[in-house]
């Protein structure tokens, strides 16, 4: 434990002076800031913040102030669009933006190659953007209940996926046997397939 808290505040006190890629150990531990005036206040000090249900009808801009940012949850807003600018937190490893009003998945978001948790669940997404395969590092992609119909080839590219949840979305069976093997080594959560086309 004093290992782990030294850790953390080595961490803490070099972000200050250059932008940090924290360990999940680091990830974990390190504080959530749930209100953005208070983590304007200590900018560099920032490496997780949630902004879940807090009624944004966009993403805030002071949110890209924060270099060292790790993990981003904007979950249970009514966003209908990510801006250009997301790409900018190049040190992101979760995005969380379920439960929002989103039709387009950014070609933003994959300049985010750090990216390790992807949660877009519940939202309106029709396609992938094809630059997704950049995620290389992304172990988990949540998108449950969405509008998708494109899966586009580059995701083979994406070695590190895990698990894939694509739960109450319509597919016939030949689209999930697509979909499995582009990622051959995540685990996809389908819901029964449809008869679509019968």
């Amino acid at each position: 434990m004093k290992n782990l808290s030294l850790t953390v505040l080595l961490v803490l006190v070099s972000g200050v002076s250059n932008a940090q890629l924290l360990d999940a150990v680091a990830l974990d531990s390190v504080r959530t800031y749930r209100k953005l005036d208070r983590a304007l206040r200590e900018p560099d000090q920032v490496y997780r913040l949630d902004l879940s249900g807090q009624k944004l009808k966009t993403v805030p801009g002071e949110v890209f102030q924060f270099k060292n940012l790790n993990a981003l949850d904007l979950s249970g807003n009514k966003i209908k669009q990510l801006p250009d600018s997301l790409g900018k937190l190049v040190y992101l490893q979760e995005f969380r933006a379920s439960r929002n009003k989103l039709t387009v998945m950014p070609p933003s978001l994959c300049k985010l190659v750090h990216l390790k948790r992807l949660d877009m669940s519940r939202n309106a997404l029709e396609a992938l953007p094809n630059c997704i395969g950049a995620l290389t590092q992304l172990v988990s992609m949540d998108l449950w209940d969405n509008d998708l119909a494109d899966f586009p080839e580059e995701m083979s590219k994406m070695k590190a996926l895990r698990f894939m949840d694509l739960r109450a979305i319509q597919f016939e069976v030949p689209e999930m046997e697509y979909i499995q093997e582009l990622v051959p080594k995540a685990k996809v959560y389908f819901s029964q397939p449809c008869n679509c086309g019968m």
